[in-house]
C-alpha cells in the first residue's frame, strides 16, 4: 500500500526524478496484493490492481537508495543483506519526523539523506502493524497510517529531484 501511495502522490511532481519498489521479507514473489489490501487503498485514490509481491533481495537492498522499512525487524533484514545500508535504512515513521524537519535545507538528494539520517529518532508506535490475514478494518488503518507518512516523504525527497 505504501508504494501505490507514494505513485500516486508522485503524479503531483511531474519533475521529479524518484522510483518507488516495495519488497517485502516475507513476500512471495509474484503474487498479487489482496483483496483487503487493493480495497484498502482504493479508498484513498490508490491502485493495488497492478501490484506484485516482490522478496526482499540482496541486489535490492544494494541497488536503493533509501529503504523504508514498516516494522524494527525490516531493518535487521536490510542490514544483513547490505552491511552499508543500514546508513540509509530506517521506519518510515521515524524518516518521515525526521525528513520534516529538515527538507527546506537540503539542496541535493545526498544531502537530505544525509541531514535527516542525523535527524531519525525512533519512537514507541513508529512500526506500522503488518495487516496481512487480519480484518478489513486493519487494512483500513494501515492504509491510513500510511496516508499520513507516505505523502510528506514524497513531497520531500520530490523538492530535491526536481
Amino acid at each position: 500500500m505504501a508504494e501505490a501511495i507514494a505513485w500516486r502522490e508522485l503524479a503531483r511532481y511531474p519533475d521529479a526524478v524518484l522510483r518507488f519498489s516495495s519488497a517485502g521479507s516475507h513476500a512471495l514473489e509474484g503474487n498479487p496484493a489482496t483483496s483487503r489490501a487493493v480495497a484498502a487503498a482504493a479508498t484513498l485514490g490508490a491502485d493495488l490492481e497492478w501490484h506484485r509481491a516482490r522478496e526482499l533481495t540482496r541486489r535490492r537492498v544494494q541497488d536503493a537508495d533509501l529503504v523504508l522499512c514498516m516494522a524494527q525487524e525490516h531493518l535487521a533484514y536490510a542490514a544483513a543483506y547490505d552491511r552499508s545500508a543500514a546508513d540509509r535504512t530506517f521506519l518510515l515513521a521515524a524518516w518521515s519526523r525526521a525528513l520534516a524537519q529538515v527538507d527546506r535545507m537540503a539542496a541535493s538528494p545526498e544531502e537530505l539523506l544525509a541531514m535527516a539520517a542525523k535527524e531519525v529518532a525512533e519512537q514507541p508506535g513508529d512500526e506500522v502493524d503488518d495487516p496481512i490475514g487480519l480484518t478489513d478494518e486493519a487494512y483500513v488503518h494501515c492504509a491510513q497510517r500510511l496516508e499520513l507518512l507516505v505523502p510528506g516523504v514524497v513531497r520531500g525527497l520530490a523538492r530535491v529531484t526536481s
